[in-house]
This record gives C-alpha cells, structure tokens and sequence, in this order.
C-alpha cells in the first residue's frame, strides 16, 4: 500500500462522523433544552418582566414601539418577542420561549467549538452551560440578557471561522437567510398603510406578494453570498449583524467587546514574552489554523478586502438603524441610541451600588462554583502551554468581564452572564487538556471533576429554578415577585366571573406597587393602574397597598367593599384585595377599624 493511498484513507477516516461525540451532542442539547422549558411559567414574571410585557403589548396590539434611551435597554427583545406571540399568542409561556430559545442555542454553538477546545471540551463546556444555575435561571426570564449574551457569542464564532477559512454549513446559511429576511421586512410591514384598513384580505394580498418578491430577492443575494470565496465572508457578516444586535440589546455592549479586544492583545503580548522566557512555542495541536492577525488580514485579502469591509460596515450600520428606528417608523430612535450612554453612566454609577464589590465573587461561590474553580483551571492551563491561543482568549475574556464588571459599581445578577459563558468556554477547555494527558489517572480525574461539577450544578439548578427561585437570599433572584403573588392574579380571576361580567369587569388598582400585575391583567381592559387612591364605589375589585395605604382604605372604600385577603408581591410588598359587598364571601373581613384597633384613652376625672 502507497503512502499516498494512506493519507487518502486517513482523509476518509477523519471525515467519517464521530457518532459517540453526536450522541453526547444530543444529550446535552436535551439537558440544555429541557432545563430552559419545563414548567416555564412556574414563577410569577419579575418586576422588570412585567415592564418588558408593557412594552410588548403596545407592540403587540397597535404596531407601535418608539425606543427611549431612558429605558436603558434596547429593542431587539421586544420584536424577537413579537414573533413568538403572533405565533403562539399573548401568552407568559410564548415570551419567555423567546428568550429560552436562545438559551438553548448558545449551548448549540458551544459544541461548535470542537475544533477549538478538542471533543471532550466541546461537550464539557455544553454541559456546564446547559446546567449553570444563572443561565438556567435568566433563560426562563423575559428580559434582554440572554440575547445579549448570545450576541457576544454569535461575534466570538462569526470572527474565528472567518478566520479559519470555514465553508459555511447549514446553520450559517440559515442564520444568514433570516437575517436578509429580517432586513427586508419592513415593506411587507408597511405596505398595509398605504391601503384603507377595511380592506383587509387586499391588505394580506399585497403583503404575501411583497413577501414572495422578498424571498425571492434574499435567494438571489444568498446565491451571490454562496458564491463569492465559496460562502466564507458569510461569518464576518453575521459577526457585523451580531455586533450591531448586541448594541441594539444593551447599552453595555461596549464593556464586552473593549474587553474582548484587550484580551487580543493581552494573548500577543504573552506570546511574545513566552517565547523570550522559555523559548520556542510548541505546535498547535489543537486548532486548526494559527488565530492571529496576519492571519486575519489574509482571510480579507482572499475574499476582497474593500468589497468585505464595505459589506461588513453597511450591514453594521443597516441592521442598527433597522432596530433602533423602529423598522424605519420612529427616527428619532436612531438619535436615542447614542443619548442612551449619558443615562447609562449615570445609572453604572449610582443605581444597585448596595451589593457591594464582592458581590460577583459571593454570588457565584453560593452557585457556580464549579465553574468558576474549573475555568480558573483552564486559564492556567492555557497560558502555561501558550499555544492554544484561542483558550487564552477566551480565559482573559472571562476574567476580564469578571474584573470590568466588579469595579463598575452597578451590580445585577443577570448582567454575570456575560463573563459565565466564556467561564464555561474555558473550563471546558481545562477538562478537555486534563483528559488527554496519556496518565490515566489524569484521564480519571478529568472524568471525576466533569461529573462531580455536573452533579453539583445541577443540584443547584434544581433548587434555584423549580424550589427557591423566589427567594430573596438565593442569587439571582433579586427582588422577585413571590409565588403568592398568583393567588391573588387567580382571585381576581375568580370574582371577575362571579360578578357576570369575566374580563370585563372593573379593578382598580390603587397601590404604588404593582408591577408586574399589568400583564396579568392585559385581557381586563377595565383593569385601570392608578397608583394611588382615586375614588371608587361601584368597580367589582381594588387592589391596594398593606400599611401604607390602610387609613386611606378604611376612610374612602369601608362602605361599600370588604377585604378578600392579602397577598405578597415581593419582600416588604403587601397587596390587599378588596371586593364589592354584594360579591365578597361570607367570613370576608369588613374594613372598618375595630375595636382592637382603636387606641385606649385615658380620661381621668
């Protein structure tokens, strides 16, 4: 047999599919999935859900959404959101699915990076991304961080297989497809207005047929992608679309992408001092070209660098102004992008300072442990070698968030994210390098600190999902609506029919605190939010703050209502329902002052 006939058969061989990785590929897709939709509308929807459900029912209902740079957080989440609830309606299990999606979908794009941090790596890093207890947790939320942090993801993964030279497969074609969908949308959204609203079937006439020209223009412009270096620019332009999605979900952005592009020349730098202090750097066994930025610069040469760079910058810029004008109806939207940075700096300095500059490293000793000790592991694996350049990145890209966002003196939960994800990367990466070593005790330990992990994590992930997660000394459960709160959401459903009247009867809500009830209440359009007390005597139901506003409730509605019971809405939030005397139940409480309320006065002669 020829040497060349060997190196055809090994070709083949490595070409085959590596079945064992896939079924383990599929188990952790499961692991990840299941996690992130079961029982998803079990906790009561947060304060800042309750918001974003505001928003999203304008949205929903009138087609309007104008950005405001004063709401800190941009407005991907609210037209992702908008074509899950077309689908699947209105619904808490359709908006937190718009989110749960694409927790689902980072752990796909982990396993991406095979080539990058080897098999076991792959699936290593799926696996504690599947179970971190955050992830898990921010995944079953209706708010922007997942997306945000699937944007830096979708950056990370467009830039390196650029760089490596990769075909695009069936998932960049995919995304690549949507996204052109995505950008040519706005005519089939608008072409309605140029049309009487009575005319509805002429209105959906001409939106199908607008919407055939479009698919037909994104499949002429796909073939052209397809064709130019056979697909390749395809991941740079995901990764310009990415960037500007990033921007166009939080303002923080740049925190990550500076980070990011520190890390770069952080892994330079040690190259080069590495090669000083011990000499010669080995070879890369690992990944599969050498990640640098000579590199980077013949991959853009290869694929026409102006025609790239005026692609990648149209495409940054187009995607942007799609998003923040509000598919091109609110202009002023566009200016706000840039007016959100003054409202943030603000807020980055004065707003949640009262966790302290711990509270990341406390945070994540209570429930991601693992990860942290694991990915601190493979740090230090990675710049010992010095030659897995990717895994040094990704090591500095997660401690360098860690650091970024322990000195800013703003602390959320949620915002832990961004460094837990390149911490899974990482650690990964470090189990991946332990295992194979040719020891076979290292082999062993490698197993047993996966497994062990793996167990750990999904302890945690089980406590803090479906048992404690609305308990205020658990992390990332900060300041939530206690599940309490739905009994009183089932009350007023029930009065509601009991009066005859269903969703159309009247509720008042008059306590300063009540969000997030406006979602529940969406279908109650007499459900009217005042905040304070207003007048009332013939609405079926009001609710009310408990303490604050009892002196108020006895002088203004005792006549004509009786307390029905009250109801926790988050720590030191109490609510009070009050019904109408003609529905309230017999052992309901009347809500004069009693006797044993009176104060004792002391008259002497």
């Amino acid at each position: 047999m020829t040497s060349e006939t060997n190196i055809e058969i090994e070709e083949q061989s490595s070409k085959k599919p590596d079945y064992l990785w896939l079924i383990g590929c599929a188990v952790v897709t499961a692991i990840a999935t299941i996690w992130r939709f079961y029982e998803l509308t079990l906790k009561p929807l947060h304060h800042d859900e309750g918001v974003n459900g505001y928003f999203l029912i304008t949205l929903f209902r009138e087609g309007k959404y104008q950005y405001d740079p004063s709401n800190y957080h941009g407005p991907t989440l609210y037209y992702i959101s908008l074509a899950f609830t077309k689908l699947f309606g209105l619904e808490t299990v359709s908006i937190r699915a718009s989110v749960a999606i694409f927790g689902v979908l980072m752990v796909v794009m982990m396993l991406f990076l095979k080539k990058y941090i080897g098999s076991i790596g792959s699936l290593a890093a799926g696996l504690f991304l599947a179970l971190s207890p955050g992830m898990v947790y921010i995944s079953r939320y209706f708010i922007h961080e997942i997306f945000f942090v699937f944007c830096s993801f979708g950056i990370v993964l467009g830039v390196l297989f650029f760089i490596q030279g990769r075909k695009p497969e069936i998932f960049a074609v995919a995304a690549m497809t949507l996204l052109l969908l995505v950008c040519f949308i706005p005519p089939v959204m608008h072409v309605g207005n140029l049309i009487s609203e009575e005319k509805t079937t002429l209105i959906w006439g001409l939106r199908l047929f607008v919407f055939a020209m479009e698919a037909f223009l994104v499949f002429l412009v796909m073939r052209m992608l397809l064709s130019w270096d056979e697909g390749r620019p395809i991941y740079l332009i995901l990764a310009s679309a990415s960037t500007a999605l990033f921007f166009a979900t939080k303002e923080t952005a740049f925190i990550t992408l500076g980070t990011m592009l520190i890390a770069c020349g952080c892994v330079f730098i040690w190259r080069k001092l590495f090669v000083g202090v011990f000499g010669e750097i080995k070879p890369n066994e690992l990944e599969p070209v050498q990640l640098t930025w000579n590199r980077f610069l013949e991959r853009c040469k290869e694929s026409d660098s102006s025609l790239l760079i005026l692609a990648v910058v149209i495409t940054f810029a187009y995607v942007g102004v799609l998003f923040f004008s509000s598919f091109f109806t609110y202009w002023e939207g566009v200016l706000g992008a840039f007016k959100a940075y003054a409202f943030w700096t603000k807020t980055g300095t004065g707003d949640h300072t009262q966790n302290g500059f711990s509270a990341y490293l406390k945070w994540g000793y209570r429930l991601e442990l693992p990860i942290f000790i694991l990915s601190a592991i493979g740090t230090l694996i990675a710049f010992i070698k010095g030659r897995h350049i990717f895994a040094m990145f990704a090591g500095l890209w997660a401690f360098g968030l860690f650091l970024a966002y322990t000195i800013i003196p703003y602390k959320t939960p949620w915002l832990a994210l961004s460094f837990i994800l390149p911490m899974c990367i990482i650690a990964g990466y470090g189990i991946n390098e332990i295992f194979s070593y040719r020891h076979i005790a290292l082999k062993v330990l490698a197993g047993v600190l996966a497994l062990a992990a793996a167990v750990v994590l999904n302890y945690q992930t089980y406590d803090l999902n479906l048992v404690r997660y609305d308990d205020d000394q658990m992390p990332y459960v900060y300041a939530h609506t206690t599940r309490g709160f739905l009994e009183l959401v089932s009350e007023v459903e029930r009065y509601a029919e009991k009066s005859g009247k269903g969703k159309d009867a009247t509720i008042e809500i008059v306590s300063p605190d009540y969000w997030s009830m406006p979602w529940y209440m969406r279908e109650y359009p007499h459900a009217n939010f005042h905040g304070k007390i207003v007048p009332a005597n013939s609405a079926e139901m009001i609710v009310a703050k408990k303490d604050d506003q009892d002196t108020d409730i006895s002088s203004k509605y005792a006549t004509h209502y009786k307390k029905a019971g009250e109801y926790p809405l988050r720590p030191g939030v109490e609510l009070i329902l009050l019904v109408r005397n003609d529905l309230a139940e017999r052992n309901a409480e009347s809500i004069y002052p009693t006797l044993e309320d009176t104060p004792i006065i002391d008259v002497k002669p």
